[in-house]
């Protein structure tokens, strides 16, 4: 069950980085830098799906950056 259990984690870490943090990166940066140049909150998450396609790094570090603490987080708790 433990196998189950961690691709759960990987799930909802990968689609909180897919789903959750584009809107939270647009609200931080139009709180901070003033308001996003091509338009709102649609323009910033087409636009971020669109470099996705494009496989801009940044998109993807987005995207995989939960995943990867994820992964950490659940392999340095089982060597414990």
């Amino acid at each position: 069950m433990p196998f189950n259990r961690d691709v759960k984690w990987l799930l909802a870490a990968f689609l909180f980085g897919l789903l959750a943090l584009p809107p939270l990166v647009y609200f931080t940066g139009i709180t901070v830098f003033g308001p996003y140049v091509n338009g709102g909150l649609g323009a910033f998450v087409s636009d971020f799906f669109a470099d996705m396609a494009r496989l801009r790094w940044f998109s993807w570090a987005l995207v995989l950056g939960p995943l990867a603490i994820v992964t950490v987080w659940r392999t340095v708790s089982k060597i414990r």
